[in-house]
């Protein structure tokens, strides 16, 4: 029995790093409406995501998602691909350090 417990935890063992390097499956998301910052939502669009990254956005018809594809339909909601945060002070303390009011009411702007 130990020999068979062993044997089964050596095979998992070395089927993990295979199973890590294959990453995850491509994911194509449509829905309602695709908003890509242009002043308009699309609809009709989706999303196709591979290896975590935004592989490509346009006409879901269009998109050319792999077979093994994971498929998520996200009805009436809008998509914004890509959103970032385009405002942040990288500069500024930790709060328990100091402030907000004193950061950036109080500093010299150098």
């Amino acid at each position: 029995m130990r020999t068979l417990v062993h044997l089964a935890l050596s095979t998992l063992l070395l089927t993990l790093p295979a199973a890590h390097a294959a990453g995850p499956r491509p994911v194509l998301l449509t829905t309602e409406r695709v908003w890509t910052g242009d002043g308009s939502a699309h609809s009709g669009w989706g999303v196709l995501v591979v290896d975590g990254r935004i592989h490509s956005a346009g006409p879901a018809s269009g998109l050319a998602a792999p077979a093994d594809a994971e498929r998520i339909d996200l009805p009436g909601a809008t998509l914004v691909p890509g959103l970032i945060d385009l405002h942040s002070h990288l500069l500024l303390h930790p709060y328990n350090e100091t402030s907000w009011d004193d950061q950036v009411m109080k500093e010299a702007p150098e």
